[in-house]
């Protein structure tokens, strides 16, 4: 039997929520290797009943969004010190837009024959949810990201071919075809994730970033059109690991561009290389910028990855979204814009198209930033899928059955009776297909 792998799609990237995804994250991350293990009656009668149990992976695309503030500020009159150096252009403009002026008001004195003006201090920041983010030279960032993803489609299970794979039988090696199916679900996958990003600053353009997370993820198959109950169960551990660099090597008064590379590796599923360059135009107190991202994931145990449920007597079910897949591509493009609202408050909002190795999805992102303070800063964020190519795919199940109780019959007749161990597979078509994200990072400079 082959080993299969768990995955909503790269839950690091959303699709597969983002994904995030994804993204599983994913890219929206994330994978996980299971051994087979659901009684799904693909062959039953009305009278079926399933048994519970079930892995799944990450919901969506997890791939590393590096969170920054950029937006340009109005010139102004002040000294320079040797570490914001390289962000000014002259002596009084600063040119990386992660720094906003806020200027205060004029005071004017008058006397009989001269004029003298004098100003406050400007007050600047470095607004830390720009998605240009990186800390300067000797400095610590930290985004960690608490995350609820929701994955959900509806299936028919058309068709499919019983092996007999029990040795004792004397129907071993035997095949029969189930034909028409007629079962419909629908199935579920959540996750809850805890993602720290920390990164340090080599120089001032130049950052490392170290990341790991946690995550609980559930898988469900449910609301069957025999009237069965649901098969679910839940997984949880610190099972994503990751190092990469980031360099923001144009910055000046009108053009900021960064380009990131990321290794992670997800606990027993993937190995996963990551590429992203972003590139914006500073309009005023706004950034819009253009994104692109590709991930590289090898399978780590398994070539065939998909939403996976198994219970503890051996029996499962698969809904796999691509078989043979040892290496899984995904590739993303988009358009975003970050504003500066006030000196507290900050807006973003991304719009991205992806193909996703075997859908292709477009999704938007708007987040709202609320920094009280220079090194701390909250960001609230929503993602969801506005159009997704998997409706009406149709893709391969697998169906491990220990100790059975149903048959598949030929001419009206049960066979395979005296199995204890049978095997189904067949196709299935996805009806709908959608997914989305919230969340909220805590982000730290110092």
């Amino acid at each position: 039997m082959k080993k299969y792998t768990l995955a909503l799609v790269l839950a690091t990237l959303i699709p597969g929520i983002a994904g995030a995804a994804y993204d599983y994250n994913q890219p929206r991350g994330g994978y996980y290797t299971q051994r087979p293990t659901t009684k799904t009656g693909t062959y039953k009668k009305a009278s079926t009943t399933r048994k519970t149990g079930g892995y799944t992976n990450v919901v969506n695309n997890n791939f590393y969004y590096s969170q920054s503030a950029q937006t340009t500020q109005p010139r102004a009159q002040r000294t320079v010190s040797a570490e914001e150096t390289s962000y000014y252009n002259g002596d009084s403009y600063r040119s990386d837009s992660s720094y906003y002026a806020y200027q205060q008001p004029a005071e004017v004195t008058r006397t009989k024959k001269t004029v003298k003006k004098s100003y406050a201090t400007q007050e600047r920041k470095f607004f830390l949810a720009h998605p240009f983010f990186q800390p300067l030279k000797g400095h610590v960032g930290s985004v960690t990201d608490f995350s609820y993803a929701r994955n959900k489609f509806d299936f028919d299970l058309l068709n499919g071919r019983t092996l007999d794979i029990d040795s004792a039988s004397a129907s071993y090696r035997n095949v029969t075809p189930v034909g028409a199916v007629n079962l419909g679900g629908t199935a579920k996958i959540s996750q809850f994730t805890v993602k720290e990003d920390l990164s340090y600053g080599i120089t001032d353009t130049l950052a490392l970033v170290l990341m790991a997370q946690y995550d609980k993820t559930k898988v469900e198959f449910g609301d069957w059109s025999v009237g069965s109950e649901s098969d679910s169960k839940s997984d949880s551990g610190l099972n994503l690991f990751g190092i990469g660099l980031q360099n923001r090597f144009v910055d000046n008064n009108k053009w900021i561009v960064m380009g990131e590379a990321f290794f992670q590796h997800q606990k027993d599923t993937a190995n996963t290389l990551m590429l992203e360059a972003k590139a914006g135009y500073k309009i005023d107190r706004t950034t819009i910028y253009g994104i692109g991202r590709f991930a590289w994931a090898n399978l780590i145990d398994g070539d065939t990855y998909g939403a996976y449920v198994d219970d503890a007597t051996g029996d499962y079910l698969m809904l796999s979204y691509n078989t043979d897949a040892k290496n899984i591509f995904h590739i993303e493009g988009g358009l975003g814009a970050f504003a500066v609202l006030n000196k507290y408050f900050t807006l973003n909002g991304e719009m991205v198209f992806g193909h996703y190795d075997w859908h292709n999805q477009l999704n938007i992102k708007g987040a709202i930033g609320w920094q009280p303070a220079d090194h701390f800063a909250l960001n609230l964020y929503a993602m969801t899928s506005l159009y997704d190519s998997a409706k009406n795919k149709v893709r391969r199940y697998m169906n491990y059955d220990v100790n059975p109780t149903d048959f598949p019959e030929v001419d009206g007749s049960p066979v395979f009776t005296g199995s204890k161990l049978l095997y189904t597979d067949g196709d299935y078509k996805i009806k709908n297909y959608n997914e989305w994200k919230i969340g909220v990072q805590a982000i730290l400079y110092f």
